[in-house]
């Protein structure tokens, strides 16, 4: 098994099972009913199938140490991001912000303690200590929960499974079909 940092590794984990929304900033400002920019704009609102381009930060509710964001890309209605945060952003357009709040159920799903499982001390890095993040040899990450003299406790659940997320989403950009 390889170390991994514990922070860069959860960010890894959180961006590679989501390709989560949101951002900060300035909203968009009113459009003119009969303008051609109003045209322009309304036509750029996402829709099935639009390639939605966006910024977001992703929180957990009441904690200091979870805070990720990033800027990313997702087509609408394949299901790419979370199915209830895909729904939120339905009609958004360029510079519209909003802020979606999901459940564990709606995020990374309930914390299994099926995902758990005990290996030999041996297997792991040398030095490995409770709260480090390992990878196996299929490249699937796991965050050592306990370590004794001859085993250890790996925990296979996402870390940010069983918590609710707090998703600030920014939209930057919409290419339609």
């Amino acid at each position: 098994m390889k170390r991994h940092d514990p922070t860069r590794a959860s960010l890894m984990v959180s961006l590679a099972c989501m390709t989560l929304l949101g951002g900060y900033g300035v909203g968009a400002e009113p459009l003119q009913a009969n303008s051609s920019r109003s045209r322009e704009a309304e036509s750029l609102r996402i829709v099935e199938g639009s390639k939605v381009t966006l910024q977001y930060v992703a929180t957990v509710p009441g904690s200091t140490g979870i805070d990720y964001g990033n800027i990313s890309e997702f087509i609408q209605g394949r299901h790419e991001i979370f199915p209830a945060l895909e729904q939120e952003v339905v009609g958004m357009k360029p510079g519209e912000e909003k802020q979606v709040e999901l459940s564990p159920e709606e995020g990374f799903g309930t914390h299994d303690e099926g995902k758990k499982m005990s290996v030999p001390r041996t297997l792991l890095p040398p030095g490995v200590k409770e709260g480090d993040v390992v990878q196996n040899e299929l490249g699937h990450f796991a965050t050592v929960a306990e370590v004794s003299d001859g085993m250890a406790l790996l925990d296979y659940n996402h870390p940010l499974a069983g918590k609710p997320l707090v998703v600030q989403v920014k939209i930057l950009k919409v290419e339609n079909p």
